[in-house]
């Protein structure tokens, strides 16, 4: 037993070592700092609030270098931001498509806060919250393993060495959550492109509503709330699809919709939509195009 203990601790050690060497200090200038990801040569990912300033950023990296850097972009809702730097740095190992981290699996957190050097700690993953982005599956994984202020932008890794998300203390205000690789990948690519991530956008104003019983029944519907559009933006997504006010959106893309978060999760900027929506207490469907949201 002792041996296989041994093993495992050595593994663990060799783990550290090698997915230490992506991944970064960033320096804003102010008392706070944050950990990063080097996520492909020259670009580094880390969180937004770990990076309160535009300009004046500094990378250091495992052997100290200090490097300028510029900020590419940042996306507040995720609190994610992308940093670009002059140096060709080694990316961490990002896992592939089909990778489902499983609550209970061990989950090794490695990061570098403030003039901590690097740090790691193990846990497990405690939970994992499955999210959505127009269709595209993702999630948000908490876990017991201790994070130290600055640990905000490093890693958490299963024991061989998949990358599972990039820690966020601030999400989970404080306790440990990492935001899932296919998550930050889709924002990341989406600042590297556009510089921010545009979502899709509707144009109405809704409230949440409770449905009634007769409605449920005549038209099958297992739910019991939708959102009634209480305003319509003229030239908008929405009324160019046919959607009035008065209207009570039930479905998105077939998927049944109880609050606002659902529209948010599941509709990207340049994708087709259908909606379905009660009316005089008859059931529409109406298709259209999601406009970006305003910058």
């Amino acid at each position: 037993m002792s041996n296989e203990l041994t093993s495992f601790s050595d593994s663990l050690a060799a783990l550290v070592r090698t997915a230490g060497a992506s991944v970064v200090r960033v320096d804003d200038g102010t008392r706070l700092t944050a950990s990063g990801l080097i996520w492909e040569p020259g670009v580094i990912v880390t969180t937004s609030h770990g990076t309160e300033r535009d300009d004046e950023l500094f990378v250091i990296t495992h052997d100290g270098t200090r490097l300028p850097a510029q900020l590419i972009g940042r996306d507040p809702e995720t609190d994610l931001a992308a940093l670009r730097v002059g140096a060709e740095l080694s990316p961490i190992a990002r896992p592939a498509e089909s990778f489902e981290p499983q609550l209970g699996q061990l989950a090794l957190a490695v990061s570098r806060p403030g003039d901590y050097g690097l740090v790691a700690t193990l846990g497990l993953v405690a939970s994992v919250q499955p999210t959505q982005t127009a269709g595209t599956p993702e999630y948000i994984v908490s876990t017991d393993a201790d994070l130290y202020p600055g640990s905000s932008g490093g890693a958490l890794l299963a024991t061989d060495g998949t990358l599972i998300g990039l820690l966020n203390r601030g999400f989970g205000r404080g306790l440990g959550v990492a935001l899932g690789t296919p998550l930050v990948a889709r924002v990341v690519a989406s600042l590297l492109q556009h510089g921010r991530v545009p979502r899709g956008y509707l144009g109405v104003k809704m409230q949440h509503v409770a449905l009634p019983d007769s409605l449920r029944v005549t038209h099958s519907l297992a739910q019991e709330s939708g959102l009634l559009v209480i305003h319509v933006e003229p030239g908008s997504a929405a009324e160019q699809a046919g959607v009035l006010m008065g209207d009570t959106l039930i479905s998105l893309d077939g998927a049944p919709l109880d609050d606002v978060a659902g529209i948010r999760e599941r509709l990207a900027a340049g994708r087709a939509f259908t909606l379905d929506v009660l009316r005089g207490g008859q059931r529409h469907t109406f298709s259209g195009t999601a406009a970006a949201s305003p910058a």
